[in-house]
């Protein structure tokens, strides 16, 4: 087993083990017992929490209590890396979040503007609620949609339901509203959008990401299509934009798996310019690396990739 990813020890292994509890109706300490992990630690991992003070909790222990639990730890050649599109789009969440505003995040696809938003939900499970903007679905069904993420009765009118939407966000301890692929928003849906930004203004934090979504509102706006003047103007000075650079981020991410070889580096930093092409050739080449036992060369790469 090599070592554990930040993904399976703050996320994968917790979630693991809650699952575990919940189907036998046990607690934690029962996982102590089974695995001979003190109860301490087994709380801080139940938990997510890597470290206990100052020292990183060691991979046996998680080892340890997957074992315990029958879970089956996978090996990975992909992980969690903080790139700075990652760093800056968290800040972006954590300010609106501190400040209740809205705010918008612009970027390419493939730079990881889903991936952040998924994150974002998994550190704050009860307070995020994320929906997508679907290609083809009308502005109903996208209002029904968001309802299901907040576990509102979707029968009635779209006003009724886009009502008791507004209500269950406001009524919350704490929300916080994200719309990812804001770029399928169709006509019909902006007023939606409007709607949202309105009642929830300074209560509820409203994010929307997507693809050239600023140009879109702006653009729209010029061309004084009704309702992108509105939200165009609601969002005007709340976007962030994503760097389609991501030269170092391959480097660091290089360095993490193990790929050392300059040349390699920078046949990737000349030819991959998205985290999702850089994530299918990492592992695709990693794994034929350990079947091969052969380094991670450019001709390997050359090999594996001659039409990319």
């Amino acid at each position: 087993m090599t070592n554990l990813t930040q993904n399976q020890r703050i996320y994968d292994i917790p979630q693991a083990m809650k699952v575990f509890l919940d189907d036998r109706g046990i607690k934690q300490p029962e996982i102590a017992r089974l695995s001979g992990v003190n109860k301490g630690t087994v709380s801080l991992i139940f938990r997510g929490i890597e470290y206990n003070g100052q020292t990183k909790i060691a991979d046996k222990y998680y080892q340890k209590i997957a074992n315990a639990i029958g879970y089956e730890l996978e090996k990975t050649y992909w992980q969690h890396f903080n790139t700075f599109n990652f760093k800056q789009a968290i800040l972006t969440f954590e300010n609106a979040r501190k400040n209740k505003e809205r705010r918008g995040i612009d970027g390419d696809t493939g730079l990881g503007k889903t991936y952040v938003a998924t994150a974002f939900k998994k550190r704050y499970p009860k307070i995020v609620t994320l929906v997508k903007c679907d290609e083809i679905a009308n502005t109903k069904e996208f209002v029904i949609s968001l309802a299901e993420q907040l576990d509102l009765p979707t029968i009635g009118t779209k006003n009724r339901i886009l009502k008791n939407i507004i209500d269950k966000l406001k009524s919350k301890e704490e929300a916080f509203l994200i719309i990812d692929e804001f770029e399928n928003s169709k006509k019909g849906i902006i007023p939606v959008i409007k709607y949202l930004a309105d009642e929830l203004e300074n209560v509820v934090p409203l994010v929307v990401l997507g693809i050239d979504v600023e140009k879109m509102l702006s653009l729209s706006a010029e061309r004084r299509k009704q309702g992108f003047i509105q939200v165009n103007r609601r969002w005007s000075f709340g976007w962030i934009f994503f760097s389609s650079d991501i030269s170092e981020d391959i480097e660091k991410i290089c360095e993490t798996v193990g790929i050392d070889r300059k040349t390699v580096i920078n046949w990737l930093i000349s030819r991959v310019k998205d985290f999702d092409s850089l994530k299918n050739i990492i592992t695709t080449v990693l794994i034929e690396s350990e079947k091969s036992k052969e380094p991670v060369t450019v001709e390997m790469l050359n090999e594996l990739f001659t039409n990319h």
